[in-house]
C-alpha cells in the first residue's frame, strides 16, 4: 500500500495481538488515508478498517484483520517477544522498506534476527544506549500550553498560511494575545526538544 504516490509513509502506532484470532492496528498516515483505507479493504483477512474523525482531516486508520493478512507484521512481534524484546513505536513503512527500534539485551536481538524467516532481510543499523526520553511528549506541556496547543492547532494557526492570529486565539482562550504568544513558545520548545531528543 505504501507503493502509491498518495502515501509517503505508514507508521505503525499501536497494536494489540490479544486475541488469538485477530489482530487490531492503528497505524498514522503521512498522505492520503482515504487511499490508505481503500486498499486495506480490499486486502483478503482485513475484517475492519476504521478512520476516525478529527480536526483538519484524520491521519489515522485502524485496522481489524486475521493474523495472517500481517504477516511481516506478526513474525517481527513474535521473534521479538520471544528474544524477550521491546519494541518502540512507531515502526515505519516506506520505500519497500520497515524500520523500528528494538530495546534490549544485544544478544537477544542477535538470536531474533538469526531467527528470521530467510525471506526477511534484517539489518541492525546501531546498538548502544541512549538517554530516557518520554514518548508523550504532550505530557510535558502544563495543562495551559496544551490548551494553547490544541485550540492553535484547531483554529489552523499551523496550516500555512496561518488562519489565524495571536489575538483571535486569545479571545478563544479568555486571555492576553501576549499570553498566547508564550504558552505556544513554551509548548513549542518542549516538543521540538522532546523530537530532537529521541532522534539523537
Amino acid at each position: 500500500m505504501t507503493e502509491s504516490t498518495a502515501i509517503s509513509q505508514l507508521r505503525l502506532v499501536d497494536w494489540n495481538l490479544a486475541a488469538e484470532d485477530l489482530a487490531t492496528v492503528l497505524y498514522d498516515v503521512d498522505g492520503d488515508s482515504g487511499v490508505f483505507a481503500d486498499a486495506a479493504r480490499g486486502t483478503d483477512g482485513i475484517k475492519d478498517v476504521a478512520v476516525p474523525t478529527s480536526t483538519g482531516g484524520s491521519r489515522w486508520v485502524l485496522v481489524t484483520a486475521d493474523p495472517g493478512a500481517l504477516p511481516f507484521f506478526r513474525t517481527f512481534l513474535v521473534l521479538t517477544a520471544r528474544a524477550g524484546l521491546l519494541v518502540r513505536s512507531p515502526v515505519a513503512y516506506s520505500d519497500f522498506e520497515t524500520r523500528g527500534e528494538v530495546i534490549g539485551d544485544a544478544s537477544a536481538l542477535q538470536a531474533a534476527v538469526d531467527a528470521a524467516p530467510r525471506a526477511i532481510d534484517v539489518t541492525i543499523e546501531n546498538v548502544g544506549s541512549r538517554p530516557s526520553v518520554r514518548a508523550d511528549a504532550f505530557s510535558e506541556l502544563s495543562d495551559r500550553q496544551r490548551e494553547a496547543v490544541v485550540t492553535a492547532f484547531e483554529h489552523g494557526y499551523y496550516r500555512h498560511p496561518r488562519e489565524t492570529t495571536h489575538a483571535e486565539l486569545a479571545e478563544e482562550l479568555g486571555c492576553a494575545a501576549n499570553t498566547v504568544s508564550e504558552h505556544l513558545q513554551k509548548a513549542e520548545v518542549k516538543l521540538i526538544t522532546a523530537v530532537v531528543e529521541r532522534q539523537s
